[in-house]
């Protein structure tokens, strides 16, 4: 089963959603830079497989938000490729309150 899970985060502090997301999943972001990702973001595992994104809501070409439809959230978080959506979404309301689910695509 093939979910797709969007978060958003209203504050801008990114290296502090990363922090609380961290210690919420129990995993290790790792830091990456691309201009298409809008510069600085983290990624935990592989993208031929499940993984996280967390990104700033800025899209690289026009500084309009990437995700036009929530402009309000400042930080994103994208959990791709996961057949644990429901355990994720749990440990993200127990443990990262402040982070919200904006959109669940369930492709299977």
């Amino acid at each position: 089963m093939a979910v797709y899970d969007l978060y958003g985060f209203v504050s801008d502090d990114i290296e502090g959603a990363k922090n609380v997301l961290e210690s919420s999943l129990g995993i290790q972001f790792n830091i990456r830079e691309s201009d298409y990702q809008g510069g600085e973001y983290f990624q935990w595992g592989k993208t031929n497989d499940e993984h996280f994104v967390l990104k700033r809501n800025v899209d690289p070409i026009d500084g309009e938000p990437a995700e036009i439809s929530f402009p309000a959230h400042q930080i994103l978080f994208y959990v791709n490729d996961t057949a644990r959506s429901a355990d994720l979404q749990e440990k993200i309301n127990q443990g990262a309150k402040d982070f919200a689910l904006l959109r669940h695509e369930d492709l299977a």
